[in-house]
């Protein structure tokens, strides 16, 4: 071979991404291993890959080194052929064949070189009978073992002085009830011990089987049975089976204990059919449910479920003995009470499983309206007691059932509440990203090639809401049936898309379409919206209300999600200002740094963001709205991502915001709009001014959406047989809050207080016009306190009042002179009227106090 220069070349390799080697590349080297050519230097085919290996150095050649001859044969190594183990129970003899073998040479010999210990023995050595055959032992346990773990090496030997060696793991199993391998402690003093034991199969899942001490020791603090990992064929509930396998001590992921169980089983014997398994009675709270592992167990008292976020998803329903609060909606952050609380809630859950540990195709003990809601039942719910990781992440305890459990619904579905009466009722409502453009890139039109903008970017991947139409009309006739239901004269909407007014008027567009034309119209949007691709939006019936002046937002930069403020006036006169509000949401915790990272007291990630987006509120923009109204009342609603007793709360109610849903609703039970974690809080609030607070007669929460199941919302899951249904049921995941106010008038009626007489009308020929003089004395005992107004109801069309001071309901008025009326006192007006058809005129005359 010669180089491209002509250089002679003697030999050549190449590896790796070597551009000049023989044949193929040879592997390459590592900084434990170098190339060795094989056999060893005898052998050049020129081909790299097949005359070099990557082996370990086992030490350098130099110009010293002896000269390897390739003159004669290779010699062969010897071949064996040893078990990967040998597994043995206490008290019965257990054995496993060798063999060796050498093409060019007879294996002759094979002893035990180390780990024998008395009755482990290598018996029945026959050797090889020719060059290439091969010798057979055998290694035996004699059933006098103790249990335990013996590394067994065995040498074999062959008549050219060559020998191999082979390390055959050894296992006796010691035979030991179950309550014996559970023990009393947090952990088996059995971990990675090979074991025999017996009991009665109670329960066959997706992943083994569990296994039940018929007899138990009666120690309250040890488990009489165990979950066996492994195939359950050919087992049936009620077999006594006896086991031989490693005891280990299984840790779920996010799990902060353990779980003892058997697995890699050597050995699964029927025995027969064993004795009945009772169960054993258990109650909620229990804060030590571990002495009850594996066990099949019995609930005494009934159990209420308090999650079903992944219902469809695991199969799982998180259970309770009543409901679990939130401890930051009951007590401040950190408080004894609510560290307790926190406690209590540890101790007081269940998850029930399906015990099939994938995706049912199907969704587990649904109602005849096809939902489990938080807050049903099950009573007498049976089971083996299991430990794993559940929906969400982490671990828990959870019941396979053993009977299928039957739910009651006592938390009925409900339609929507009726609140207290009052004069204007006002909602607010999280809609769960209701945008008119899907992740598709489509939108509600059917253009394509839209996207959804957060700050300066717009994308399709920006969006949050239906990822296509189909979606996207069911979520929207969840929403519209929900809206139309709750039927408010204001409402303040959150997570709908910021896109102007676009996706609001969409929205308005439907509700009308239910409701009629012209109930609902769209609060026309402020300067700032804020740079979220959400955003919140108010609509209001204009039969009802009406606007005062434009609305106000913040769009400081602390608020992503601006606030926004709206004057509204009622048929009365009565005036408040209603706020909108999205705070920072708990989760998405990266990057959270300081008062933001989750410091472990219930309040999660971004509390001094939300603190500081309600000190915001209280010092700069609720002044500025009750500046802009010229009025005092004001009503605070909206997701504000902190619980009834947290920080941003608190910081609102000490500035003389009454939190209303702890007047009406706590009295009646737990508060609560969005479930989390399987604990129920409420997130949606309604904060009224000192002034409004004696306005407000009633509040309520209406549990639409969050009792019910993801699994029935508008999105298309692969999972499971689709549940959905076209109904007000889910349509968020926050539960709308409803407010009912009776606000004060800002006028009075007092004509049974007072005398109003008129003069007959009298003709003005040269003008055409028609007057007459109207005298109001005050009847009453009291001073009438002005302004005083005369409203003349009823005046027939085509006849107007001249020089009218305004109107009120469609009826003129005149303003009367003075400031008041003391009692008896009298006051004259002249009405002037144009009357073009000659029409009679008359008109019921009322008197007013007050301003309209």
């Amino acid at each position: 071979m010669t180089t491209p220069e002509g250089e002679a070349i003697v030999d050549l390799v190449g590896f790796g991404t070597a551009n000049r080697f023989e044949g193929f590349v040879a592997p390459a080297p590592s900084i434990s291993t170098s190339l060795q050519r094989a056999a060893p230097g005898c052998t050049d085919t020129d081909n790299n890959a097949a005359d070099f290996t990557a082996a370990t150095v086992v030490g350098p050649r130099r110009s010293t080194s002896p000269i390897n001859s390739c003159g004669g044969p290779v010699q062969q190594a010897i071949v064996l052929s040893c078990p990967t183990g040998l597994q043995a129970e206490q008290g019965s003899a257990a054995s496993a064949p060798l063999s060796a073998r050498d093409e060019d040479s007879i294996v002759n010999s094979a002893v035990i070189e180390s780990g024998a210990v008395p009755g482990i023995s290598l018996d029945g050595f026959v050797a090889a009978g020719a060059i290439g055959a091969s010798a057979n032992a055998t290694l035996s346990v004699a059933a006098s073992v103790a249990p335990g773990s013996y590394p067994v090496k065995i040498r074999f030997a062959n008549n050219d002085g060559q020998s191999a060696s082979c390390t055959v793991p050894v296992r006796v199993a010691g035979q030991l009830s179950i309550p014996q391998i559970q023990g009393t402690g947090p952990r088996t003093a059995y971990h990675n011990t090979v074991q025999t034991t017996q009991g009665v199969v109670t329960a066959v899942v997706g992943s083994g089987f569990f296994l039940q001490d018929p007899k138990g020791d009666g120690d309250p603090a040890s488990s009489d049975a165990i979950f066996v990992f492994g195939s359950s064929a050919g087992l049936a509930v009620g077999d006594l089976v006896r086991i031989t396998g490693t005891v280990v001590e299984y840790t779920p992921s996010g799990a902060s204990r353990s779980y003892t169980e058997f697995k890699d089983l050597g050995a699964v014997t029927k025995l027969g059919s064993g004795p009945a398994i009772a169960p054993a009675n258990v109650a909620l709270p229990d804060a030590d449910l571990a002495r009850f592992e594996a066990m099949l167990v019995r609930f005494t008292t009934p159990l209420t479920v308090n999650g079903n976020a992944y219902l469809a998803e695991r199969g799982e329903l998180t259970l309770s003995s009543g409901r679990r609060e939130i401890p930051t909606n009951r007590y401040p952050a950190g408080s004894p009470e609510a560290q307790a609380l926190a406690r209590d809630n540890a101790a007081n859950m269940i998850v029930l499983d399906d015990g099939i540990f994938t995706t049912p195709a199907q969704i587990p003990y649904p109602g005849q309206d096809g939902t489990v809601r938080a807050g049903d039942t099950v009573t007498d719910l049976t089971g083996v007691l299991d430990f794993g990781a559940i929906g969400g992440g982490g671990a828990a305890f959870k019941v396979q059932p053993t009977v299928t459990p039957v739910f009651s619904r006592t938390n009925e579905r409900l339609p929507a509440p009726q609140v207290a009466s009052g004069n204007v009722k006002v909602a607010s409502a999280n809609v769960l990203n209701f945008f008119t453009t899907f992740t598709n890139g489509q939108d509600a039109w059917g253009r394509t090639g839209q996207g959804c903008t957060i700050g300066s970017r717009t994308s399709a991947g920006n969006c949050r809401g239906a990822d296509n139409m189909a979606e996207f009309v069911r979520q929207r006739d969840k929403i519209v049936a929900a809206l139309s239901a709750v039927n408010a004269d204001v409402v303040g909407l959150m997570e709908i898309q910021n896109n102007g007014d676009t996706a609001v008027d969409y929205l308005v567009q439907q509700l009308n379409g239910v409701m009629g034309a012209g109930t609902y119209a769209v609060v026309p949007k402020p300067a700032a919206t804020g740079t979220d691709a959400i955003r919140v939006a108010m609509i209001y019936k204009p039969k009802a209300v009406s606007l005062v002046g434009g609305a106000l937002s913040d769009g400081d930069i602390v608020n992503n999600r601006a606030p926004i403020a709206q004057t509204f006036k009622a048929g009365n006169g009565g005036k408040f200002s209603l706020v909108v509000n999205h705070l920072k949401s708990k989760g998405s915790c990266g990057g959270a740094r300081g008062g933001d990272a989750d410091s472990g007291d219930g309040q999660g990630c971004w509390n001094a963001s939300r603190v500081e987006q309600a000190a915001r509120l209280r010092d700069y923009f609720l002044p500025q709205v009750v500046a802009a109204a010229n009025d005092p009342d004001v009503l605070v609603v909206g997701d504000m991502n902190a619980y009834g007793m947290e920080d941003p709360i608190r910081l609102l109610n000490a500035a003389g915001y009454v939190n209303e849903i702890e007047r009406f609703v706590r009295p009646q039970g737990t508060p609560y709009s969005y479930v989390f974690g399987a604990e129920s809080g409420y997130l949606d609030h309604a904060l009224a001014s000192t002034s409004l607070d004696g306005q407000v007669a009633g509040v309520t929460e209406w549990h639409n959406n969050a009792d019910e199941p993801e699994a029935i919302d508008y999105n298309i899951e692969n999972g499971n047989t689709e549940p959905y249904v076209k109904d007000a049921f889910r349509a968020s995941d926050h539960d709308p809050v409803v407010v009912s106010l009776n606000l004060a008038p800002t006028y009075l009626d007092v004509t049974t207080s007072s005398s109003i007489t008129r003069s007959a009308l009298l003709l003005n020929r040269a003008t055409g016009k028609y007057s007459a003089t109207v005298k109001i004395t005050n009847t009453s005992g009291a001073v009438l306190t002005g302004p005083l107004h005369l409203v003349l109801e009823g005046l027939p069309s085509g006849v107007t009042l001249d020089g009218k001071s305004g109107e009120q309901g469609g009826a003129p008025y005149l303003t009367l002179p003075g400031a008041s009326l003391a009692p008896g006192a009298t006051v004259s007006v002249t009405t002037t009227f144009t009357n073009p058809s000659k029409s009679s005129i008359g008109y019921t005359p009322k008197l007013f106090t007050g301003t309209f």
